[in-house]
C-alpha cells in the first residue's frame, strides 16, 4: 500500500527547496537513529528507517 502518492512527494520534496540536480551533503549519519542532510540552507532529518529506503544515483 502507497503512503503517498508520487505527485505528493514532489511536491513535499519541493517545498524543501530539492529538485532533481540539487546537491545534498550528509552531515550525520551515526547509523542508529536519525540521518541528517543539508541541501543549501534546509535542513532534513531522516529516520533511519525511510533513509534505508531511498536510492542515490
Amino acid at each position: 500500500k502507497k503512503i503517498l502518492e508520487e505527485k505528493d512527494i514532489k511536491i513535499k520534496l519541493t517545498s524543501l527547496g530539492l529538485s532533481i540536480n540539487t546537491e545534498i551533503v550528509m552531515l550525520k549519519n551515526d547509523f542508529v537513529g536519525a540521518i541528517i542532510l543539508a541541501a543549501g540552507e534546509n535542513r532534513i532529518i531522516l529516520g533511519r528507517d525511510l533513509a534505508n529506503n531511498i536510492e542515490v544515483i
